[in-house]
């Protein structure tokens, strides 16, 4: 019983999640749901730099490297057309394993694209591959060593966005399809 009421606070939280998705769902304002979702993302970014900044007590300045890492990575994945590698080993297998979606374009042509959750536990997992990777040697660093290497780092990633068709350059990637948390419920930019 004991550990149970442990876990009281993040039933709580759930139902007051679940709740509210499925009030902005059914009166419309899924405009709504959309900011409280960037909302939660923003503060899943504030959570890791207190606890970077706050219990470890380093500076970290390449947050926002990572944030874009996982953003720009699910995005490209799920608007870019994988229809003329269709044929290709990988593709087929992706689409054999139902990791892609075939819709169309604003313009009505049809698009083969990954789906909405592979491409976010696609994106989670390069963020995690690039993290461990700088980390390191990175974390053997000290002080301003850190501060000036995090943010080195932060720079690169910026450079590769801004200078990469792939990633949109400075519009960055539009058409993002909307994810679906729930059957009915989804999130997307749209008003």
């Amino acid at each position: 019983m004991r550990r149970l009421q442990r876990y009281l606070p993040l039933a709580i939280m759930a139902l007051m999640v679940t709740a509210v998705q499925l009030l902005t769902s059914y009166t419309g304002t899924a405009y709504y749901l959309t900011q409280l979702t960037i909302t939660a993302y923003y503060g899943l970014l504030i959570i890791g730099l207190c606890a970077l900044m706050g219990y470890a007590g380093q500076l970290s300045l390449g947050h926002a490297g990572f944030f874009a890492i996982g953003g720009y990575v699910s995005a490209a994945l799920t608007t870019h057309d994988l229809t003329a590698c269709r044929d290709d080993f990988f593709i087929t297998l992706l689409n054999h394993a139902h990791l892609l979606i075939s819709r169309q374009d604003i313009y009505g042509e049809p698009l083969l694209t990954v789906k909405a959750w592979p491409a976010c536990l696609a994106a989670i997992a390069a963020a995690l591959l690039i993290a461990f990777i700088i980390g390191i040697p990175v974390l053997k660093l000290k002080g301003h060593y850190l501060a000036m290497a995090t943010m080195g780092f932060g720079i690169i990633i910026f450079r590769i966005v801004m200078a990469g068709t792939y990633f949109g350059e400075a519009d960055g990637i539009s058409d993002v399809p909307a994810f679906t948390l729930l059957p009915g419920l989804t999130v997307s930019g749209d008003f």
